[in-house]
């Protein structure tokens, strides 16, 4: 897995986006990078998950901690990309209800 962080200054605010499998092996640097990230101050953030072929439970884990950890920043935080097998088990998991997603 892998991550690109994507700023804009000028809306204080960045992208992450994430390519590769999102899973056990991995799932925890997801959290801690982007919430390393977040905590430098912005204001609003984007997830894009349009590279992700794969995402296991440790992967919904960390998306599920990144959620909470934006709320206690009151962070503006939406996703993108979520497609497939990682739609499914969003799905599956129940939180595709407590996630905001960009529009297209």
């Amino acid at each position: 897995m892998n991550i690109q962080f994507f700023e804009n200054k000028n809306s204080n605010s960045f992208t992450a986006r994430v390519t590769g499998d999102c899973d056990l092996y991995n799932a925890q640097h997801l959290f801690r990078d982007i919430t390393e990230k977040i905590n430098g101050g912005y204001g609003a953030v984007c997830i894009d998950l349009s590279g992700v072929p794969y995402l296991d439970s440790s992967g919904i884990w960390a998306v599920i901690r990144i959620i909470q950890h934006s709320k206690t920043k009151n962070i503006d935080l939406k996703f993108r990309g979520i497609t497939g097998a990682v739609r499914k088990v969003m799905h599956l998991s129940n939180i595709l209800s407590i996630i905001r997603e960009e529009s297209p």
